[in-house]
Formats: structure tokens, C-alpha cells, sequence
């Protein structure tokens, strides 16, 4: 006896639906400017912004700098961190390193 059966093979990749949506404008200088700082947590996103805040105050005179740092780098932000630094900063970097 033959046993007959269908198997229903499926893609399992997905299509991303990217939602467009404008450039921030650019700042005239970074001079005086208040930057955030976002660490997603990797291992060497730490070490990053500390050089990159650097960077910045020596180089470029950023005046304030606000560090956050999630608690993992799978979640987004936080919509409260995110609402406090646009409320708060001229630029805003998000570190993705390791």
C-alpha cells in the first residue's frame, strides 16, 4: 500500500515593510550644541561613546552631553527616554558596536 501526502512547502523569509520618513535637518555647527548619547548595551558601544564623547567636547564644543544606556540591545529605547531627548538635545547618536 502506497500512503499518499501532501506537504506544503512555505517561504519562511518575510518581506520588511519600511516605513520611510524625513531626515532630521542638519545642525549648522555642533558648537555649543546638546548632544544624547544612546549605548544599546554591546560590549564595546561603552567604549565608543566615551571616545566619541570626547571627540565632540574637543573637537566640535559640544557644551552638554546626555548619556543613556539600555538595559538590552534587542528592546528599543524607552518612548520616555526618547521623549526626554528630543526634548532635550540638539543630535542624538545611538551606538550599535561589539
Amino acid at each position: 500500500m502506497i500512503d499518499v501526502r501532501t506537504v506544503t512547502v512555505v517561504n519562511p523569509t518575510a518581506e520588511d515593510v519600511v516605513e520611510r520618513s524625513p531626515l532630521a535637518p542638519r545642525l549648522r555647527t555642533l558648537a555649543g550644541a546638546r548632544v544624547g548619547l544612546i549605548d544599546n548595551s554591546k560590549r564595546n558601544s561603552g567604549p565608543f561613546l566615551r571616545a566619541l564623547d570626547a571627540l565632540l567636547r574637543e573637537r566640535h564644543g559640544v557644551a552638554a552631553r546626555e548619556h543613556y544606556r539600555k538595559s538590552n540591545q534587542s528592546v528599543p529605547a524607552s518612548p520616555d527616554v526618547l521623549q526626554a531627548l528630543a526634548a532635550s538635545c540638539d543630535a542624538v547618536v545611538h551606538a550599535v558596536a561589539d
